[in-house]
Parts: structure tokens; sequence; C-alpha cells
């Protein structure tokens, strides 16, 4: 991949961090998740698609888990737990694409797997 792909890449991903951070700070529980689904996921797909390109695949696959959830909102409503579920994948995938990564990737998908795993498989 060229430098100027992984740049805008980046910087891509960063500004889809960033407004699904934007969203989630006007969230207080899981009906507003319900409420802002839709736009929650556009962002989490993108992200889902791109960062595995970039060598970025623990932020991948945890977009790919929380864009399964959000799916499931989408289509059945509610879902206990979700609010809490996308403000700590959200802080989690920011920490590792900025390269802190003080949270454990690993940890979170398996929280994610036990808490849902009806809906994830």
């Amino acid at each position: 991949m060229s430098d100027n792909f992984i740049k805008i890449a980046r910087k891509e991903i960063q500004e889809e961090l960033d407004a699904l951070g934007q969203i989630l700070t006007r969230c207080s529980n899981d009906m507003d998740i319900s409420n802002n689904a839709q736009s929650i996921e556009k962002h989490l797909h993108k992200i889902k698609g791109l960062a595995p390109m970039m060598g970025q695949n623990d932020v991948g696959e945890i977009a790919k888990m929380t864009d399964t959830i959000l799916k499931h909102v989408i289509t059945n409503g509610v879902l206990t737990g979700s609010y809490q579920t996308l403000v700590e994948s959200n802080l989690v995938m920011k920490e590792i694409f900025s390269g802190s990564g003080t949270k454990n990737a690993t940890e979170l998908k398996n929280k994610l797997q036990q808490t849902y795993h009806g809906v994830l498989g």
C-alpha cells in the first residue's frame, strides 16, 4: 500500500472514531443507542472495512463485533447493555488506534462474545 493511501485511511479512521465518540457523548442509555443505531452503525461499518487494510486488525474486529450488535439493535430495538458496550468499545478502539493500547483488545473481544453470544453467534 502506498504511503498516501495509508495516510488518507488513517485520517478517515480517526475521523470515524471521533464522529462515533461525538454521537456517544449525546447518548446516556440503551434507548439512546437504539435511537441513534443507524448513524452509529455507519461509522462502525467504515472502521470495520478500513482498519484491517491498515494492519489494525484488533480495531477491525472490535468494529465488526459492535457493528453486528448495532444491526441487531436496528432490527430488534433496545438491547440491554448496548450503551456501555459501545462506549467501552469506542474507547478501546481509540486507544489501540493511537498506539497507547492500555486496554486489552482480547479481553474486550472475549467479553463481547460472552455477553452477546446470541447476537454474535
